[in-house]
């Protein structure tokens, strides 16, 4: 019985992982081997001893089961031992461990007669990945997307579909803007586009009419706001059809020009908008704002007492203290703004009914008013004069303007908004404005004001000879300020107009038909861009982009028509 269970012993073989360094055999590493494989049949046979006296006493056959494990489990243990004591010492035993570096152990068998281990040759197999395979889903639409979509105005039961295809938009609208928009002065039901397809709302696009402002002329324009396709839908034209049937729908209340803020002017510039300019919003850190605002020497701020502590300069013995504003102060707000429009080309023109409209949507959060004398509840500003205010939504800064009589008192004012985001632990603001504002440098602090999520705002030119009219006493102003007595003509021509700007005796006209000796070749695109005063004559000539037939056609395009800053009021357009 020893001599079977001494053949049935299978000497452990040592893992792959153990590095190998083959070197000449010695006597003492062949006598440390003899020796571990005797200690290992020796303690063999002591457990198989001990388990047959065990058995041999054993009264039962459940102590027989008993006393079989016991055996088992110390032979496990024993050989475990020796396989962790286990060395090479040899250059033999280094080839046979060299050998069984290429097969793996498959199974591990205990038997009474001893321990049998079985291996097998190491293969490739492919790594298993516990993720679920999802197939790749075709990027293009079905075919019941792709078709031609039908454009009409919204119903009154479309609105909850309206608010849930406009919810992925940056600035989604809320069922308070939808109530707002039916109170707008110039509200109509049929301005309201959505694109319908198999009987399911996929578009949507929203035209706003409106009064522009063209430095002090004004002109009658449209906007065309909250374009958005559903996400599966895109790519088959839908927002493109969307986009025609509102020109179509702003040509028919007789709008003579219209804008639109995108962050797809590409594909606006395809259907023949042009693009005018950047609609800037630049963020900034109020402590680095108001660091840099202090080390111009340019403010001082007072400790906040109370509702209305705040800033305070003094100015010609004067000193202009902030406070929050109130609603009997509404036409002293008008009246700054009317002041500042002038020097801006796109402003909307703001009547009493509209301002109050602007209030009452509540599409801000706060609005706070620079005033100069003592400050006392006055309708008609006879104690206090209302010189500045700013008007605030979280942290965004939708509009800041002051007194041209108070030069520098816009920075005052950032100033103590920021002073005040500080104390409400707003990490961040967003000032918003034309791009020719000089605050956005005190804002970006050195840092490039080009943002990657900047909008831009587009205009498309529908009625070239409205737009000319309008403009006609400005270019009479123009050329008397610069100095010319004679009488100057102006041709332009391109695929939507041909006509002259003619300017005698103080006044101007525009005449159909004639474009005279010095004239302009241009394509619509620059010609929306020459009449919103958006477009240099001397860089379109040397793009490509305009034609002159003499240098005094482009030096009278530069007096007729000089480069104006474009600002479009971004609270005329933020959601309630």
């Amino acid at each position: 019985m020893s001599r079977a269970g001494r053949s049935q012993v299978r000497v452990p073989r040592l893992p792959a992982r153990l590095q190998l360094r083959l070197e000449a055999p010695s006597k003492a590493s062949a006598a440390a081997s003899v020796a571990v494989a005797d200690r290992k049949i020796g303690s063999d046979d002591l457990v198989r001893s001990a388990g047959e006296k065990a058995v041999m006493a054993a009264p039962s056959r459940a102590q027989a089961r008993a006393v079989a494990q016991s055996r088992t489990q110390a032979r496990a243990q024993t050989l475990a031992a020796d396989t962790i004591r286990l060395a090479p010492a040899s250059v033999a035993e280094a080839h046979a461990t060299n050998l069984l570096a290429t097969k793996v152990v498959h199974s591990v068998e205990i038997r009474p007669a001893g321990t049998v281990v079985s291996r097998r040759r190491i293969q490739n197999r492919p790594a298993i990945v516990h993720l679920p395979h999802h197939p790749t889903l075709p990027t293009k639409p079905p075919s019941w997307m792709m078709e031609e979509c039908q454009v009409s105005p919204a119903r009154a039961g479309d609105q909850s579909e309206i608010l849930q295809l406009l919810a992925g938009l940056p600035a989604a609208p809320t069922k308070a803007e939808f109530h707002a928009a039916v109170d707008h002065p110039d509200h109509d039901a049929g301005n309201r586009l959505v694109a319908r397809l198999a009987g399911r709302i996929v578009g949507h696009a929203e035209v706003t009419p409106r009064n522009v402002l063209f430095g002090s002329a004004v002109v009658q324009a449209a906007s065309i706001d909250r374009v958005a396709v559903l996400p599966e839908c895109r790519g088959a034209g839908h927002g493109q059809r969307l986009v025609r049937e509102a020109e179509e729908r702003i040509r028919q209340i007789g709008a003579a020009v219209a804008f639109s803020r995108t962050r797809i002017a590409p594909s606006f510039h395809e259907m023949g908008w042009s693009v005018m300019g950047r609609d800037c919003a630049t963020p900034g850190r109020p402590t680095e704002i108001l660091a840099r605002l202090l080390e111009t020497g340019s403010t001082a701020i007072r400790p906040s007492t109370g509702a209305s502590a705040g800033l305070g300069t003094q100015r010609n013995g004067e000193t202009v203290t902030m406070r929050q504003w109130r609603h009997v102060e509404l036409p002293a707000i008008l009246r700054i703004y009317r002041q500042n429009t002038p020097r801006f080309i796109g402003p909307t023109d703001r009547g009493e009914a509209y301002s109050r409209w602007l209030v009452s949507r509540g599409a801000f959060d706060s609005i706070i008013v620079a005033l100069v004398g003592q400050d006392r509840y006055d309708l008609h500003e006879t104690s206090a004069r209302i010189v500045g205010y700013c008007i605030q939504s979280g942290n965004r800064i939708l509009e800041l303007l002051a007194d041209p009589e108070f030069p520098g008192l816009e920075r005052e004012i950032l100033a103590r908004v920021c002073a005040e985001s500080i104390e409400n632990d707003r990490q961040a603001i967003v000032y918003e404005s034309s791009a020719s504002d000089p605050l956005h440098l005190d804002v970006a602090g050195g840092e490039s004001l080009v943002q990657g999520n900047d909008r831009m705002i587009v205009a498309k030119l529908l009625k070239p000879l409205v737009v000319l009219q309008a403009v006609a006493p400005a270019t009479a102003a123009r050329v008397a300020a610069a100095g010319i007595r004679e009488t100057v003509e102006l041709g332009i021509e391109s695929p939507a107009f041909r006509g002259s700007v003619i300017v005698a005796d103080g006044k101007s006209s525009v005449q159909l038909g004639r474009v005279g000796r010095s004239y302009l070749r241009l394509s619509d695109d620059e010609l929306a861009r020459l009449l919103l005063s958006q477009c240099d004559p001397i860089e379109a000539t040397a793009r490509g982009t305009m034609e002159a037939s003499t240098q005094t056609a482009l030096k009278l395009a530069s007096v007729l028509f000089p480069r104006t800053p474009l600002w479009c009021p971004v609270w005329d357009d933020v959601p309630a």
